[in-house]
């Protein structure tokens, strides 16, 4: 039976630079009932009471049990508490079945930092297990390339976006980082035999960068076997930009776009230009047709937002007439700069509800798939409101913009790597990211996933992406996930919290 604690000292806090306490404050989770908790080995005299209410905690961890009343104060009636040693505890617990069960646990006294702490029964055919599912994982992998690389070859961007974070003094004025061509052939050489998929962007735009074009050739000429995908806001998708796409064999093309009508896409990504966005968007499709590609493929995201919900249904006819694949409609995520927006559905759920049957609707229509979250669990109805009329008359206005650069329309690369059936053995997964993605964030810090509150390593000294994706850490994680077992790192995933679906819907 496993067993996970997670715990956070939050007075003192680690800002007082102290080296011991008469007192402490905190909380601790468990994921199985606690019936009571004692300190064990008591020297010290110190004085441990425990189900303090932590309202604030229940707020985030709403899947442990007594999260309401999982404060505790450990005060020290004789000699100061020292912070280099460890409380030793002593847990009494309901498991599944209400067998009660006694753990012993170990605080470590880091201050102000969420700790976890896992214990098992069967820890040993636990990690023997383990073991053999990664060895076979690994044998898999070396015959089926399987990761997908997400990383953004710049930090800047050409639009400020309202519901984004690079509106932000902060992050807008930070220095510009690029990576080369040869930095990027320097960083996956060593991974490239595993890896299917390589994202150029996440967060900022790629088309920004002076090394786009060199990076797409770099990539086709020595890694022919990887699929690339970029995510643009189209701005920047000019006749040099496409003539770049269909001769590197770019498989996938992300456009970002968040309406139907000029006036709701250029108030939404401020700083664009409604005609050049969409006449950009035209002429790859048309050059795409031209040289008789079958790559790029089209994906579109949408964010759904108050504002343009009521333009939603009408996007899907705009994007069959591009020959889109997939439309990916999400709702607008928080960041560190707001939890809440104006914006956010969540504040009209009767609305987001009432527009997304309206958008199956056409989708069926259309026969287009679409990634849309689930309705809101709400008894309120929604009225439909007096909005403005959405056609595409503006959008068939556009004509595409000239293709002033040359193509050479020689053939096509055919990859052919693994799909999701041949690791059909981690279908238990709670999620397969530790398994086939690697993020790159500031070129340097590795993570699982974009929304992981932890690192995996970093590409300094000798490391390399080879020895980080199968270091111990990256192997723990993988290990935490095939057996379901929590990871703090994942609170504030959007996927777990249905702001971003990964199923098309019907």
């Amino acid at each position: 039976m496993i067993t996970n604690f997670l715990y956070c000292i939050d007075y003192p806090s680690k800002t007082d630079g102290l080296q011991e306490t008469q007192k402490l404050e905190g909380w601790l989770l468990c994921s199985k009932k606690i019936r009571s908790i004692k300190i064990l080995d008591d020297l010290e005299g110190l004085f441990f009471n425990y189900g303090i209410s932590r309202p604030d905690v229940a707020l985030h961890f709403k899947d442990f049990p007594g999260n309401t009343a999982c404060g505790f104060t450990v005060i020290a009636e004789k000699a100061p508490i020292n912070l280099k040693n460890k409380i030793f505890l002593q847990v009494e617990i309901e498991d599944s079945e209400a067998a009660v069960k006694n753990i012993k646990i170990a605080l470590d006294l880091v201050l102000s930092n969420i700790m976890s702490i896992e214990t098992d029964d069967n820890n040993q055919l636990m990690i023997e297990s383990f073991q053999k599912t990664e060895d076979l994982f690994i044998k898999t992998l070396k015959k089926h390339p399987w990761l997908t690389i997400r990383m953004d070859i710049t930090n800047k961007c050409n639009l400020k976006c309202i519901m984004c974070h690079y509106k932000e003094e902060e992050i807008s004025s930070r220095p510009t980082q690029a990576i080369t061509a040869d930095q990027l052939h320097h960083k996956i050489k060593d991974i490239a035999p595993y890896v299917s998929h390589i994202m150029l962007s996440c967060g900022f735009e790629p088309l920004m960068s002076k090394h786009f074009h060199d990076i797409l050739s770099m990539l086709n000429k020595n890694y022919p076997h990887i699929e690339i995908a970029f995510c643009t806001n189209a701005m920047l998708l000019n006749s040099k930009a496409r003539k770049s796409v269909i001769e590197n064999d770019v498989t996938h093309v992300l456009l970002s776009l968040d309406g139907v009508t000029r006036n709701t896409v250029e108030k939404i990504r401020v700083g664009s230009s409604y005609n050049k966005i969409i006449s950009n968007i035209k002429a790859l499709c048309e050059l795409k047709q031209k040289n008789k590609r079958n790559f790029p493929v089209f994906y579109i995201n949408f964010v759904l937002m108050n504002s343009n919900i009521h333009e939603a249904p009408a996007f899907v006819a705009l994007c069959a007439s591009l020959g889109v694949t997939i439309i990916d409609f999400r709702h607008l995520v928080g960041n560190i700069f707001f939890s809440e927006h104006d914006e956010m559905l969540s504040s009209n759920k009767a609305k987001y509800n009432y527009f997304r049957k309206l958008i199956i609707d056409e989708s069926n229509k259309f026969n287009i798939d679409v990634r849309l979250p689930e309705p809101y669990e709400t008894t309120d109805i929604y009225t439909p409101e007096p909005l403005p009329i959405v056609d595409l008359s503006e959008f068939n206005a556009i004509i595409p913009d000239i293709q002033s650069e040359e193509v050479c329309n020689r053939p096509e690369i055919i990859r052919k790597n693994a799909t999701d059936a041949d690791f059909q053995f981690l279908s238990a997964a709670t999620c397969l990211r530790p398994f086939n993605e690697i993020m790159i964030v500031d070129h340097v810090k590795i993570r699982p996933c974009s929304y992981y509150n932890g690192s995996m390593g970093t590409l300094e000294g000798e490391n390399t992406l080879y020895s980080i994706f199968f270091n111990e850490k990256f192997a723990k994680l993988r290990q935490r996930k095939l057996n379901a077992q929590f990871d703090h790192n994942c609170i504030n995933c959007p996927i777990k919290m249905n702001l971003l679906p990964t199923e098309a819907v019907k």
